[in-house]
């Protein structure tokens, strides 16, 4: 019995609920496990530019591993690939702690990072197979909006339990792996039925433009804006403790307005959801920079662009499962989340080094500038497919 059979009540709570929340798990042990390790090695007086190296690693192995996610996950299935991911990623974050060595760290950052992945990978194809036609916006709202919180409050969590000792990493690893038991509840389906992958990975990009760009986008606007808002406002003559807010705000919105993205898309065309979303994106950003000494006004407008940023993830993946089936959606993610990836490094790398060539409003300059490339992406849609 495929999922398009299973139409008994609850069925696809079951399918789905789990998985939503082993996603929040994982979500949290990063939010968590990220500031750790820079924080533990600043502490043993290892060179900045070695800690952004270690940061960054994670993200080389998604890109890196990206394209073979499909072949593994079609060996495994899916739900197994989720179980393995998030045990073996307990057990590389167990082990940070079992050694100092800085090459040890990275090779651990790396294995991390293609285990994390494929836990990411089979998770989104998962909730994107399983999802009724009808609910797909709302349930991929409801999944990144539990992820991103899962990933704001692993920071919170570590300022109570503390980064010293061994603490910290075994709580990590523990939640890490935890996540595997909420997959443990998933019903048996039987996936031999759906398509088989006629794409591969990267063709995705060419074949998948909508969900690549917008993937893309996610990732460049996000972390460029979670690692560099601060300073913008600082330089801009904020007080530090405001400018933290501003992040804040941001981050509270990038995942409260998920759900109603989601539900809205359910509703009316993706191509009007999109462009609506994409326009917010660019507008709302000079915006900010007019306001910025009107902190409730600001306050505002930060609310409304972080949901704009994450609303191009949510769009991305509801892209995904409108247009493809069965096993292209395992390559259609892949792509998808190394464009997220792609991004996450870019973005604080462009927006760094416009400010550092225009002054504060440089960074702004850019995060207005780079939703432009989505549009005409998105006037090329026709309907609720793409």
């Amino acid at each position: 019995m495929t999922h398009k059979t299973q139409t008994a009540p609850g069925v696809y709570s079951r399918l789905l609920l789990p998985v939503i929340v082993s996603a929040g798990a994982v979500g949290l042990s990063i939010g968590l496990i990220i500031p750790l390790t820079s924080i533990v090695l600043e502490q043993r007086g290892v060179s900045v530019v070695a800690i952004g190296l270690n940061a960054t690693i994670y993200s080389l192995a998604v890109l890196l591993v990206g394209p073979f996610f499909p072949s593994i996950i079609q060996r495994t299935g899916m739900l197994r690939a989720m179980i393995a991911g998030a045990l073996l990623s307990g057990i590389f974050v167990f082990g940070l702690w079992i050694e100092e060595s800085l090459w040890y760290w990275y090779l651990l950052r790396f294995f991390l990072g293609v285990t994390g992945g494929m836990h990411w990978v089979s998770s989104e194809a998962w909730i994107n197979v399983m999802a009724p036609e009808h609910k797909r916006g709302r349930i991929v709202g409801a999944y990144t909006t539990i992820w991103s919180m899962g990933i704001a409050t692993g920071p919170v969590l570590l300022k109570i339990i503390g980064v010293d000792g061994a603490m910290p990493f075994v709580i990590s690893g523990l939640i890490m792996g935890g996540a595997a038991i909420p997959l443990l509840l998933v019903p048996r389906v039987d996936q031999a039925n759906l398509p088989p992958r006629q794409y591969r990975v990267l063709q995705m990009a060419y074949v998948a433009p909508v969900a690549t760009v917008a993937g893309f986008i996610s990732g460049f606007l996000e972390t460029a804006v979670l690692a560099l808002l601060p300073i913008y406002g600082m330089r801009s003559g904020i007080e530090t403790a405001a400018a933290l807010t501003m992040v804040s705000v941001f981050a509270v919105g990038s995942f409260v307005w998920q759900p109603f993205v989601g539900w809205v898309v359910d509703k009316v065309s993706f191509k009007t959801v999109a462009l609506l979303v994409a326009v917010v994106s660019v507008i709302v950003v000079p915006l900010v920079h007019i306001n910025l000494q009107l902190p409730l006004l600001t306050g505002v407008l930060l609310f409304f662009w972080g949901g704009s940023v994450g609303a191009f993830y949510t769009l991305g993946m509801v892209n995904i499962g409108q247009v493809f089936k069965g096993a292209d959606l395992t390559a259609a993610s892949s792509m998808f989340v190394m464009a997220y990836t792609l991004g996450m490094v870019v973005g604080p790398l462009i927006g760094s080094t416009s400010m550092h060539f225009a002054g504060p409003v440089g960074l702004l300059v850019v995060m207005g500038l780079a939703p432009l490339i989505f549009i005409p992406l998105v006037l090329q849609t026709n309907g609720k497919n793409t």
